[in-house]
């Protein structure tokens, strides 16, 4: 059973400033008529995460893709720590120090093949031009990754270890916001209970603010501070995840949380710890 169904408490996590700022972003693709995001206006603190649900093609990844700046906003800005990186291109961000990464949901997609292990972890620090020195092993500890594991190809583990991979990757560069973009959706329970863990631990140990982005709404009303729900590219509600969950207002939040209830099955929540 769950401890807190409502959403963890996080200690130490207060700020008079957000850590990251949306300000009425928007995203426009040639290829559709209409945006992909409008206007979405959002704030994450430190040590807080921010829940992001939503069918599948209202605009969650485009909107986490354009907070990382790989794809581009055509409208509103974008402030980390109250610095105005709406423009910056991801290379120039790591080389400015903006302590912002994404893991995503394939690892197996988002690790080169080519690669070992070690110089995956480390290459974001190559890029901002940083020592590398004993970083892959301090992080592969972090992780869970048997130091063994540096020195072979991400294609020889199982899906589980290489989204370890993909968050000491992610942890290279000191990051003080992770965006989550379904990172566990492509797992088995077992393994995904075991990442989510992991992440639950490292933002205690570290105050990391978090953007995760699930379909899963146990898993987010066991994570998330705070909900936001897309429908269309526009945020149609967003608040405190026990007030967003236990009595929707919008609609469109109430048809997700039926649905959800009806599709109750077997969750990772249930290995939490």
């Amino acid at each position: 059973m769950l401890a807190n169904p409502t959403g963890p408490t996080k200690r130490g996590a207060l700020l008079t400033r957000p850590l990251l700022k949306l300000d009425q972003v928007s995203v426009h693709y040639d290829s559709r008529p209409s945006a992909a995001v409008s206007s979405v206006s959002l704030s994450i603190n430190s040590g807080h995460t921010l829940g992001l649900v939503g069918e599948s093609g209202c605009g969650k990844s485009t909107l986490a893709k354009a907070i990382m700046g790989l794809v581009p906003i055509s409208a509103g800005a974008l402030f980390f720590e109250d610095q105005d990186i709406t423009r910056m291109t991801p290379r120039s961000r790591l080389q400015a120090g903006i302590a912002m990464q994404i893991v995503f949901q394939d690892p197996q997609s988002s690790l080169d093949p080519r690669m070992y292990v070690r110089d995956l972890i480390a290459e974001p620090l190559l890029i901002a031009g940083r020592s590398t020195t004993g970083v892959a092993e301090r992080l592969a500890d972090q992780v869970g990754l048997p130091r063994d594991a540096l020195a072979s190809r991400s294609h020889e583990f199982s899906g589980g270890q290489r989204q370890r991979i993909a968050i000491a990757r992610a942890l290279a560069a000191s990051p003080r916001l992770l965006v989550l973009d379904e990172p566990t959706s492509a797992l088995d329970l077992a393994v995904q209970a075991q990442i989510l863990n992991l992440l639950m631990d490292l933002q205690r140990e570290h105050g990391f603010g978090y953007l995760f982005i699930s379909h899963d709404m146990a898993v987010v009303r066991h994570l998330a501070d705070d909900v936001a729900v897309m429908l269309s590219g526009v945020v149609v509600e967003q608040g405190a995840a026990a007030n967003v969950l236990n009595a929707p207002r919008h609609e469109y939040t109430q048809e997700l949380m039926h649905s959800a209830t009806l599709g109750q099955s077997a969750s990772a929540v249930e290995n939490f710890t």
